[in-house]
């Protein structure tokens, strides 16, 4: 028996459980390699029509169902997944063939999503984002063998109401707007990539303390699309600065507008939050939906409250496949889909691709690669199902030594071909991570980022933020043999137990899928080396 979860708008997936599994998962930006992909609704490409997405579809189902030998599909949970076309609404639910169709809602299913992720019997679950059919920002009781409850603000009688009129995701995102830092973006674009880019930006600046009513107002005046102009020109003229995407702010005011925003965010998050601690001292939280992504709050509620706190690989849009299935199915276990994503597409065409006479290929040979790692070079990962959610984890990775200060330019100006400021990841063996980082817990999912150890700053350079963080992943070997292995192999060779690992894309595209791709990236940038399951290919640097 298998059960798929369909997912249509920006970020859409579908995910397969099958025999009580969740087997794959198949993000749509991905398998068409267009960025925060939709099939209806949002970021739907415009070169392709209704046929083109519903075939787009159906070849998706067909690769999963080859895959993972499924003949059908018992039930089909859909939510978002309607398109106006020549103004004519139609459902691509459809193109899914399946006995039952079934719908959730938005927040509904990033609770589910992420409470059955869990290793928790019972949570109360945070899930806020730039909103959907059922909010902008829901607070759930989760049970395991239940649906999600949504809960009244119980512990506030004068705010009883089942979700919070007011959004924080797109005012965060908004500034990104007019900071010059970042790249500047239609908004209907800008919308899904500024917040990652300005938590980049924020420690590069201080919370003005006499603007920071005026941000928590400005987040709670609800802006949105049509109205945001007009609400953060209020927000500029009580606090003297002119947000105008002609003339975009620049140096100290611009990161401090950053920062101070930020703060504001967290204590919006905490003002509604902080009650649900109260009522529910001995629960664990989980915290989703797209604002889940933002790395400092979670750091924040860790090293400040007394919680167990769970962040999943995917707490945004990508991730609400998942969570219909799981608000299906209330699996009694949790699931796991770190590497459920899509195999490498192409992987029997690399000896087609292989007609580059300036590349050299050979049988991997694991000791060569450390030893290059240990040089300094910069090598790309492809290998086996890649991850689930919008971190590479090291099947879809960019690997480097972290010890040379000049890696983060050369990785940002050179290979990604992204701004200047922007932080990477280390990843540590978890038994190891106290010792680099002042971290006692898992960080599966580079969901926090705490403090590198001052003796250890110098040494890992190229991961170490200007406020001396970093957004640290840690692995066991059961979780991914092949990259625990790797970091032992480089223990042993340097003294170092920690690799920076990025995602394998470029500035503007999603995370690669096939090898073809990843030839390109390698060729067209400052990469070494390149990892696939059986072979490491470099440059010939006599030539």
């Amino acid at each position: 028996m298998a059960n798929i979860g369909y997912y249509g708008s920006h970020n859409a997936a579908l995910a397969v459980e099958k025999d009580g599994k969740v087997v794959c998962v198949v993000e749509i930006e991905r398998y068409i390699g267009y960025k925060n992909a939709g099939v209806a609704q949002y970021k739907v490409p415009k070169h392709k029509g209704y046929n083109d997405l519903k075939g787009l579809i159906r070849d998706a189902v067909d690769l999963i169902k080859r895959e993972h030998n499924i003949d059908k599909f018992e039930n089909c949970i859909a939510i978002n997944t309607d398109l106006v076309i020549d103004n004519q609404l139609l459902h691509t639910p459809h193109a899914i063939k399946a006995d039952n169709y079934y719908d959730y809602h938005h927040h509904q299913a990033h609770a589910a999503g992420t409470f059955y992720q869990s290793p928790y019997k019972e949570a109360i679950v945070f899930s806020f984002d730039g909103g959907g059919d059922d909010g902008k920002f829901n607070i759930y009781h989760c049970l395991r063998g239940k649906e999600p409850a949504l809960l009244e603000r119980l512990a506030n009688p004068t705010m009883g109401q089942h979700w919070i009129e007011y959004d924080l995701g797109f005012p965060y995102m908004l500034f990104g707007h007019y900071l010059n830092d970042i790249k500047f973006e239609a908004l209907s674009e800008g919308n899904l990539v500024y917040s990652g880019k300005i938590m980049g930006l924020v420690s590069y600046g201080n919370v003005r303390e006499e603007w920071l009513n005026d941000f928590i107002d400005f987040y709670k005046s609800d802006p949105n699309g049509t109205n945001y102009q007009a609400k953060i020109d209020i927000l500029g003229e009580k606090i003297g600065v002119t947000f105008d995407i002609n003339n975009r702010l620049e140096g100290q005011l611009a990161w401090d507008i950053a920062t101070t925003s930020q703060r504001a965010f967290e204590e919006c998050f905490l003002e509604i939050a902080l009650p649900y601690f109260e009522l529910f001292p001995d629960l664990p939280i989980c915290i989703t939906g797209g604002c889940g992504l933002n790395i400092l709050l979670n750091t924040r509620l860790v090293a400040e409250f007394n919680k167990e706190v769970f962040v999943g690989p995917n707490p945004n849009d990508c991730g609400i496949a998942v969570g219909l299935l799981a608000a299906f199915t209330k699996p009694e276990e949790p699931i796991d889909v770190t590497y459920a994503g899509l195999p490498v597409l192409d992987k029997d065409m690399l000896h087609y691709y292989f007609n580059n006479q300036s590349w050299w290929k050979d049988d991997l040979d694991m000791g060569l690669v450390i030893d290059e790692l240990a040089e300094g070079k910069i090598i790309g990962v492809i290998r086996e199902n890649s991850e689930h959610g919008p971190r590479a984890l090291g099947n879809r990775s960019i690997i480097c030594n972290p010890s040379f200060p000049e890696m983060k330019d050369i990785l940002n100006e050179k290979v990604k071909h992204r701004e200047w400021y922007r932080p990477f990841a280390p990843v540590v063996r978890l038994e190891d991570v106290n010792k680099y980082f002042e971290w006692d817990r898992e960080a599966r999912w580079m969901s926090y980022a705490p403090v590198v150890r001052e003796e250890w700053r110098e040494k890992l350079a190229a991961i170490t933020h200007v406020d001396n963080t970093a957004r640290v992943q840690t692995i066991t070997r059961e979780q991914n043999k092949w990259l625990y292995d790797l970091i032992t192999k480089f223990e042993e060779k340097t003294g170092i137990g920690v690799i920076l690992n990025t995602s394998f894309n470029v500035n503007g595209m999603p995370i690669l899928t096939t090898l073809k791709d990843a030839l390109y990236v390698f060729e067209n940038s400052q990469m070494d080396g390149l990892i696939t399951e059986k072979y490491y290919i470099r440059k010939n640097m006599n030539l």
